[in-house]
């Protein structure tokens, strides 16, 4: 006769003899851990410096060339394409939507004045001296945004191509000290070409090089990751994993406030909804920068700080935000988050104290707290699997935000004009 193993149980049996043993207060006693006090610390980018530029290599590249391509892109995005200029930075930040208004994806596009480097996907009516676009977009979603411009190509005289990795390089610039130096400038467009960050105050410079360009830019040179951790702070989504696509709206993720719409324009795919909502002037949610904090804490942080020592490590998933204490509808979902930094969605007189309509009562308190909860899936972190997570939360809301005109004075100044 065999003998019966011996060997001690795992801890993800351990943990389910325990689920089935304990009561719902007792397991959540037992299994809740602070979310501020992680077995071990994460490794988090260090800050960024006030002066650097990085190279984002979670970006790709599209290119679309040819007679017709300023018009085929004009009835697909929501800045007006038929503006640009073939200058050095007159690339733009835009959006690309479905047909029901909801975000695909939030990318760059520069203007370019011949087909330099464009080779691939000809046609013959497509000649070296018809203007063209690059698209920058998110690394992971160049293939379907490459199927979906096909989508729509139809008769368009245009060739359409996803650069190589190493064809071109994307760099993020900014300087954030007085000027005492002359500001990073790129070579002639035949060699490089970019666009100003106009997303938010001080971003700074995207350029796009043939070739590494890091020895000709000014400061230091950080990772993609520290970029982001500026980003965040000031309160700039990009890519699918902030800007969900088919799901996020471009109000609630600020392509409105972030130069990325252009409501005079023509129309457009995804455009009814769009011009709906900004004539209604009514957004109750939009995306903030958010700061994590330990569930045992009693006091909020009073300004937004990133702290790359910080042992808090951020969910992995989207994950809906409660107020303390009460029960009732999601306060917003968080996003992302780097650290004890993040993005989330957020009803915004819930969470803050911005009112959507005028002489409206929100429900906001200085007193309310808000927090997360979640349950750990596979290796996430330190934690283990089942392992009940927690930490609280509080949005802030960028100056950028509250400095913009209303849309009644949009409506005037248009008016006006």
């Amino acid at each position: 006769m065999r003998k019966p193993s011996l060997r001690a149980p795992s801890r993800s049996t351990l943990s389910k003899l325990l689920r089935s043993h304990l009561c719902k207060d007792c397991l959540a006693a037992t299994t809740r851990r602070s979310f501020s006090t992680p077995s071990t610390s994460p490794i988090n980018p260090p800050s960024p410096p006030p002066t650097g530029f990085a190279r984002l290599t979670n970006r790709a590249l599209i290119l679309v060339h040819g007679r017709d391509a300023a018009h085929y892109l004009q009835g697909l995005t929501t800045s007006n394409i038929k503006d640009y200029t073939y200058d050095l930075l007159e690339g733009r930040y835009t959006a690309f939507l479905n047909a029901q208004g909801r975000i695909l994806y939030d990318v760059f596009i520069y203007p370019i004045d011949h087909a330099l480097g464009f080779g691939g996907e000809y046609i013959e009516s497509v000649t070296y001296d018809e203007p063209g676009f690059m698209i920058d977009v998110d690394k992971r979603h160049a293939e379907t945004l490459r199927s979906h411009l096909k989508r729509y190509k139809l008769r368009a005289k245009i060739g359409i191509r996803v650069a190589e990795p190493d064809e071109y390089h994307v760099y993020a610039t900014w300087d954030d000290n007085p000027p005492i130096h002359p500001p990073n400038k790129a070579a002639p467009p035949t060699q490089n070409f970019g666009c100003i960050d106009t997303r938010a105050p001080g971003m700074g410079k995207r350029i796009l090089s043939f070739a590494d360009f890091s020895k000709l830019l000014h400061g230091e040179q950080s990772s993609a990751e520290t970029y982001d951790v500026r980003r965040i702070l000031k309160g700039v989504p990009e890519g699918a994993d902030e800007i969900i696509p088919g799901e996020a709206l471009p109000q609630e993720s600020n392509i409105d406030y972030m130069s990325g719409v252009d409501f005079r324009k023509g129309c457009y795919v995804g455009q009814e909804l769009t011009i709906r909502t900004h004539h209604t002037g009514v957004v109750r949610k939009r995306i903030l920068p958010v700061q994590l904090y330990g569930p045992d804490e009693e006091q909020p942080p009073d300004v937004l700080r990133y702290d790359p020592k910080t042992s808090v490590i951020p969910p992995s998933q989207p994950q809906n935000i409660a107020r303390v204490n009460t029960k009732g509808r999601s306060a917003g979902k968080f996003l992302r988050g780097v650290g004890n930094i993040g993005l989330a969605l957020c009803r915004l007189e819930t969470m803050t104290d911005v009112r959507v309509a005028e002489g409206g009562q929100g429900q906001w308190s200085a007193e309310h707290e808000f927090k997360m909860a979640w349950q750990v899936e596979g290796e996430e972190g330190s934690g283990e699997a089942g392992e009940e997570k927690e930490v609280k939360i509080k949005a802030f809301v960028p100056e950028w935000h509250r400095n913009r005109p209303s849309v009644r004075d949009m409506h005037r100044q248009q008016q006006d004009g």
